[in-house]
């Protein structure tokens, strides 16, 4: 009886994986070549100069900030550096610029972040983040398709007593 069992399950699994593979042909509208001429999909997305559309700079748990720049196109490259006096973070987003401009200084109404300078170069973008304090943090920068994020860790983290163990 068992071995009828462990026969008829094993039927049923390789009809199952038969029915699976088995290769449909799609409909025969799908086959064949595509009117070419359709412009791609959003075609004024990459025409559209490279400019910063928005800011903001949330806190996060433990102090951590996170500043996400929302871009008005998808970036060709995303370069970073960073000055010590005054603490600053420089984020050089390169693409195709529309107008040059001078630093526009916006106000971030955070504690740790407390400016930002947006300005336009040919071919690249300019963002610099000014921090309060005297030094610098660790920071990350994070390109993620018409999105920057740099993410910034706190000068000095307050341990909870529940995190940590007494030695």
């Amino acid at each position: 009886m068992i071995r009828f069992r462990s026969l008829l399950c094993c039927a049923v699994a390789g009809a199952a994986m038969a029915t699976g593979c088995a290769s449909k042909r799609p409909p025969s509208d799908e086959l064949g070549a595509k009117d070419a001429s359709k412009p791609p999909v959003n075609l004024a997305e990459y025409a559209s100069p490279l400019d910063l559309r928005e800011f903001d700079v949330a806190e996060a748990e433990g102090g951590y900030r996170g500043v996400f720049l929302k871009l008005s196109r998808l970036p060709t490259s995303v370069v970073t550096s960073s000055q010590s006096d005054p603490p600053r973070i420089i984020v050089d987003i390169q693409g195709p610029t529309g107008t040059e401009s001078p630093e526009e200084l916006f106000p971030a109404s955070d504690t740790m972040v407390t400016h930002v300078g947006v300005a336009r170069h040919t071919g690249w973008l300019r963002v610099t983040l000014d921090l309060q304090g005297d030094e610098l943090p660790e920071y990350g920068v994070y390109p993620m398709a018409d999105w920057v994020v740099v993410r910034i860790k706190p000068l000095h983290i307050e341990k909870r007593p529940w995190a940590h163990r007494a030695s």
